[in-house]
């Protein structure tokens, strides 16, 4: 097997403090809901009211940025009566975390909820942390080693977040326009703040951590010598092996031009319209 192969099919997640060289890369992701009931341009016509919430994700040491868009479905009666989504799922979390994760390309050491997004309260003498496997938060003793693909997390706020209605610069510009035109905007916006902010940084730590790998690969491979027996992963490559997200499924060129497209909450986790009302989409309903 080539070096390069080897190395990919080993690497994926953490060192405690990932601080890459020179280059301090020790990545928290914070994630914040901005929850809105919202008219897009049919829907004022028809006289309906819908909730739409933007989870939006903020890795600190690149700068990066991205968001989901999710669309509720309408609602004919007062807007006050409404029925609201007022946590999002850990498994809608656990796979947005996720996507951050790969379009940064490094390890996360927490994610930082500035709300209450999700529905865990930290017990004392525990760890909360976020699963992106299993899709669900987990607590652990703080002695207690994470497990593969965990991520620590903290909290800033125990409040939840607002639905915000009435008057806003953001829902008179909804009532022009459609969900898809939003999304496409916003997308828009995002990518013009990570190319000149994120991608720069991304770059040249992605680098780094590289060249890390390729060090730790060949200082074992000059250990091994012509050992017949197959040659053991180092240290450094098997706490990177942990977290499978560091996987580059995201090159650079990809976080530059991707599209962030909306999803409707009937079709996801969060639903608050035709299956969660039947139930169909169990206990990720809510």
């Amino acid at each position: 097997m080539e070096r390069n192969d080897w190395i990919r099919s080993s690497v994926a997640s953490t060192t405690d403090s990932c601080r890459l060289g020179s280059y301090p890369m020790s990545c928290q992701l914070r994630l914040r809901v901005v929850s809105l009931k919202a008219q897009f341009r049919q829907d004022k016509r028809q006289g309906k009211t819908r909730q739409l919430v933007i989870l939006l994700g903020y890795e600190v040491c690149s700068g990066l940025l991205h968001f989901r868009l999710y669309r509720g479905t309408d609602f004919s009666g007062d807007a006050k009566d409404m029925p609201l989504c007022n946590l999002i799922p850990a498994a809608t979390v656990a796979a947005f975390v996720d996507e951050c994760g790969r379009m940064v390309g490094l390890p996360i050491q927490q994610v930082l909820f500035t709300q209450k997004i999700m529905d865990i309260a930290p017990e004392a003498g525990k760890v909360a942390y976020l699963s992106l496997s299993a899709g669900k938060t987990l607590l652990r003793g703080r002695k207690e080693e994470a497990g593969d693909n965990e991520l620590l997390c903290s909290f800033d706020s125990k409040r939840t977040y607002r639905t915000v209605s009435g008057e806003h610069p953001f829902l008179a510009w909804c009532e022009n326009t459609n969900a898809t035109e939003v999304a496409s905007v916003l997308s828009d916006m995002v990518k013009q703040h990570n190319k000149s902010v994120a991608l720069p940084r991304l770059e040249k730590a992605r680098q780094t951590l590289e060249s890390m790998m390729r060090r730790s690969h060949d200082q074992a491979q000059l250990r091994h010598g012509s050992s017949p027996f197959a040659m053991p992963i180092p240290a450094f490559l098997q706490r990177m092996i942990r977290h499978d997200y560091v996987l580059n499924d995201f090159s650079l060129h990809k976080v530059r031009f991707y599209k962030r497209p909306f999803e409707d909450f009937f079709a996801f986790p969060g639903d608050r319209g035709r299956l969660a009302m039947k139930g169909k989409l169990g206990d990720t309903a809510t």
